[in-house]
């Protein structure tokens, strides 16, 4: 079963993510974001990161595309409500497609601890290289 992820604005659940996608040597996870009560992700994190003075990467209105970082009060917790502390969570996509949440910079002992699949999975492909004769 895959974990489910809570993000939240300070103490308001606005989605859940999977955190399927890791780049474990980055400290990297990211995953697809399932929003809470939101309509247009884009119309909410372009009100809210210019508000706040949040650091928006890019701002399509047109295309309702938006990328942004360091978002004021964003925080993604675990199923015993952990919270997954990295350098920088951003947050990216589009209405008409999907939006992704990303948190890169998780410590090397942290990220084993808190996605021991993730670890598994990046440390058993060198592994099976080795004993396909892979270098």
């Amino acid at each position: 079963m895959t974990e489910r992820y809570a993000v939240k604005l300070y103490d308001v659940v606005i989605g859940y993510t999977s955190l399927e996608k890791a780049d474990p040597p980055l400290g990297m996870v990211s995953g697809k974001m399932e929003f809470e009560n939101i309509e247009s992700g884009y119309d909410f994190f372009s009100v809210y990161c210019k508000e706040t003075e949040s650091q928006i990467n890019v701002d399509y209105p047109d295309f309702k595309f938006i990328d942004a970082e360091s978002i004021r009060g964003l925080n993604i917790f675990n199923a015993k409500d952990v919270p997954i502390i990295g350098e920088v969570a951003t947050i990216r996509g589009f209405d008409s497609d999907s939006f992704e949440i990303e948190i890169t910079g998780i410590p090397k002992h942290d990220y084993a601890t808190l996605f021991p699949a993730h670890t598994e999975a990046y440390e058993n492909q060198f592994k099976s290289q080795l004993r396909s004769g892979v270098e």
